[in-house]
């Protein structure tokens, strides 16, 4: 049960912004457009995972299921300037589950995806079980996309 990781940029969705990142802050009408483009792309792409699985979405360490608008918002995606980004991770899942930190989803989250945003808010990376269902689908899904493989690490 190996875990591992794709990265996904979000220049794979829209590339017609005006900024070296996309900043949550930022009024730019391109700039915006494309953080509206990426909410779309995302929201419709976490429906279809979580009907494909029978997934439900959750934090890390929280066993109440959430609605898809709890990780579908700039706070999430992008990166501010003015308050920077918060790390969050997300979990896909089937059965209600909460976790004690990253190393306890590595041993109990078998048949799951774990999502965080990257500091820098350029891409997510999603993290599951090399070769499982799930890893298939993210590579059909996302076939038009550049992917980089990310090792999973704990820390």
């Amino acid at each position: 049960m190996n875990k591992v990781g794709l990265a996904l940029d979000y220049n794979n969705i829209c590339k017609d912004y005006n900024t070296v990142y996309l900043d949550r802050d930022n009024n730019d009408r391109d700039t915006v457009a494309c953080m509206v483009k990426v909410m779309d792309f995302f929201k419709t792409f976490f429906n279809d995972l979580m009907q494909t699985f029978n997934y439900e979405l959750y934090r890390l360490n929280q066993p109440n299921p959430l609605e898809l608008r709890e990780i579908v918002k700039k706070r999430f995606f992008f990166y501010s300037l003015e308050k920077e980004i918060l790390a969050q991770t997300f979990v896909f899942q089937k059965e209600k589950m909460a976790y004690g930190g990253l190393s306890e989803w590595v041993v109990k989250g078998e048949d799951s995806l774990l999502i965080q945003n990257d500091d820098e808010g350029e891409g997510v990376i999603f993290y599951f079980i090399e070769n499982s269902e799930v890893h298939k689908w993210l590579l059909e899904k996302l076939s038009d996309c550049s992917l980089d493989e990310v090792p999973f690490e704990e820390a």
